[in-house]
Order: C-alpha cells, then structure tokens, then sequence
C-alpha cells in the first residue's frame, strides 16, 4: 500500500503548489508507486475569515500595498524568531488545526509554507501521533523565522545563509539540512541547447533576446519595462511573458514595437523559454531564480518584496550572477550595460551556473523517504 504524504501549503501565490508538484515528481521517479499525496490548503481550510479568503486576496495585497505585506513581514519575523507569540498564534489562530490529523490521514507530513511549520507540528507533538513531520523550506536568502520549528523531525533549507539562520535560531544540527532549493526535475533535465530551443520557438539564432516576466499573473511594470527597452536598447529583441494577465497581453500586442518583440500568454515550457533566452528579466522570487540558475540565465532583477525577497536580491548580486535595477528606465539600462560590456554577459552565465544544484529536488525525495525507514 503506498505511503500517504500530507502537503501543507496554500495557493498564496503558485510557489507553493509547484513546490509539492516538484517534489512529488522527483519521488515518482526515485520511488514510483511508493507515495500518495494529499494537498491541502491552509490558510482555505484551517484558518479563520478573513486569513481563510488568502488564497484569494493575496495577489491582490502583495502588488497594490506591497508596504504593508512587507511590515507584516518584518513584524511576525521578529516576534517569532525568540518564540514568544507561538502559544497565541497556535491558539486563536490556528484552532482549527487540531482537526487536520483526523481529517487527513497521513504516514509523513511535509510542510511548504513558512506560516503554518509551528502550529502544524505542535498539534501534532500534542496529539503524540508518531509522524515524521518535515519542514521544505521554499524561500531562499534570509527565510523567515517562521519556517524553523525545534520540533520538526527535518528542516531543509536551499542555500548557506537560509542554513546559518537555522543554526543562529537554535535548530538542532542533526535535523538542519542544506538540499539546495526545489526546482522541478524537468529544468535540471534539459538537455537542449540554446540553439534548439530556438529553433523550436521560431526565434532569431544570431540575436541577443532578453525574456521578460510577470510571473503567472503578469504582475508588475511589464508594460512600462517592455516599452523603455524597446526605445533604450537597440542590441536586443525582447521576448515579454504576460502570463495569464489577459489585459496585459492585449496591451503588449497593440503597442508598435520599434523592433522585433514576442508576446506570449501563459506557457508551461518556461524551462524551453529560459535556455533560449540571453538574459532573464524578472522580479526576485526564489523559485525563478533557482530556475534560471538551473539553465544558466544570467538575470536582471526588476523588483522584490522587502525583506522577503530583497535578500534574495542581494544574493544573486553578490554572487555575481545578475543585476539589480527597479523601474522600466534603469533595467533597460541595465541590459543595456550586460550586453555592450565586453565579457558582461560571459561572466554572468559563468556565475550563475555556480548557484544551481540540479539535484536539490532528487536530495530532498531521499531525505523524505528515509525519514519513513529510520
């Protein structure tokens, strides 16, 4: 009979749900037939109105008041970080936890969201239901206090400082484990060139293409940022990803491009779309950085959530395998300054293939199944 293993997560954006996807993708293939996975949403199910209309609102909140979500950040980070407000965020906030192990039947819990490590894993220890409970962490840089919890079994982490301020916050180093971050397998499994995956998009070979993003919501200046590198940077062709954002497409098709531009809608090939790009243009988020570096896309950095994503910045930066540049004119000149330096480029893609660690997913499958044979 296979092992049933519970995801903890939430549609709060879509880095959560492609974390589990990833994960249990990686385990098909180590060990087919082994696990069953159940998905479940917890700020939808677990929590009360209004953090249950997250799932919803989220999107909402983080790009119109990016300010606020930032605070709130910074706030819970520091009030949980000695552990003085897990009693009352386990209590009131969280009651409806004490539900979620009857309700849901599992071998192995594994937990993807930052929020809900703490509350998940106390309910379980007080219920003395012998589970092996193991924390992914999905964010990258400096991961928020949140995600480490003394009473999970396992917590990974995706790079050196996300395991430093594991060991700072008093994590036992037997249950600290640097995997690399979550990418789904297929991006470590690329074996095109640059030059096929050109070829099968229909795109120019001898071009300098930058691919710019919004994320699967098409979020932020995109428009703006299309416009000014079409003015500002006469060496390249750009190809914009509008995601699922409709309107934004719309907008993006009936501009006159001065030059050659792409427009897509949503893709799911946005591996096949990062080994045919020169340089990658996107918001700070953990998992397109660990995409990119995956296939050696040297990236300009075009925003990031403070505090949560602003690490994440500084990471890449200091690592030499990107930019950063906020607002439509300086990331045009920014890839403007990549592509007519001299070795720019070169050295970019030479630095960010030392960020990947193509079998993180494949270290964090086996750490899962040997916490069900101990």
């Amino acid at each position: 009979m296979a092992k049933r293993l519970l995801f903890l997560m939430s549609d709060t954006g879509g880095g959560h749900r492609a974390a589990c996807t990833a994960i249990m993708a990686a385990l098909d293939e180590c060990y087919p037939g082994v696990f069953e996975a159940e998905l479940v949403d917890m700020w939808q199910h677990y929590t009360p109105y209004p953090f249950s209309t997250l799932p919803h609102t989220y999107g909402t909140w983080v790009n119109r008041y990016p300010w606020s979500y930032a605070a709130q950040f910074w706030i819970t980070d520091r009030v949980f970080r000695s552990g003085i407000g897990d009693r009352f965020y386990s209590k009131y906030l969280f009651q409806k936890i004490k539900h979620l192990y009857q309700q849901h039947q599992a071998d192995i819990v594994v937990c993807v969201h930052s929020v809900f490590v703490r509350p998940s894993v106390e309910v379980l220890r007080q219920q003395e239901q012998q589970i092996p409970f193991i924390t992914v962490v999905t964010d990258y840089a400096l991961p928020t206090s949140l995600w480490y919890a003394s009473k999970a079994d396992k917590t990974l982490v995706p790079v050196e400082p996300a395991y430093q301020r594991g060991l700072e916050l008093g994590i036992d180093p037997a249950k600290l484990i640097l995997t690399g971050p979550v990418m789904h397998p297929r991006f470590s499994k690329m074996t095109m060139t640059k030059h096929q995956a050109r070829a099968q998009l229909g795109w120019d070979q001898e071009a300098k293409i930058a691919v710019l993003v919004g994320g699967g919501d098409g979020m932020g200046p995109i428009l703006e940022t299309a416009i000014a590198i079409d003015a500002g940077v006469p060496n390249a062709q750009l190809v914009v990803l509008a995601g699922k954002n409709v309107a934004l497409q719309a907008s993006l098709e009936a501009v006159q491009w001065r030059k050659k531009t792409l427009v897509y809608g949503f893709t799911p090939d946005f591996d096949l779309f990062l080994r045919a790009a020169d340089v990658l243009i996107s918001k700070a988020g953990p998992a397109t950085i660990t995409e990119a570096a995956a296939l050696g896309t040297p990236m300009i950095l075009n925003g990031a959530i403070k505090y949560q994503e602003s690490p994440n910045a500084e990471y890449v930066v200091q690592q030499g395998a990107g930019l950063y540049a906020e607002g439509a004119e300086n990331v045009a000149d920014a890839l403007q300054q990549v592509l007519s330096t001299p070795g720019k480029l070169e050295a970019l893609e030479v630095a960010v293939k030392k960020l990947a660690v193509p079998d993180a997913v494949y270290r964090i499958a086996d750490e899962i199944m040997r916490s069900l044979t101990p």
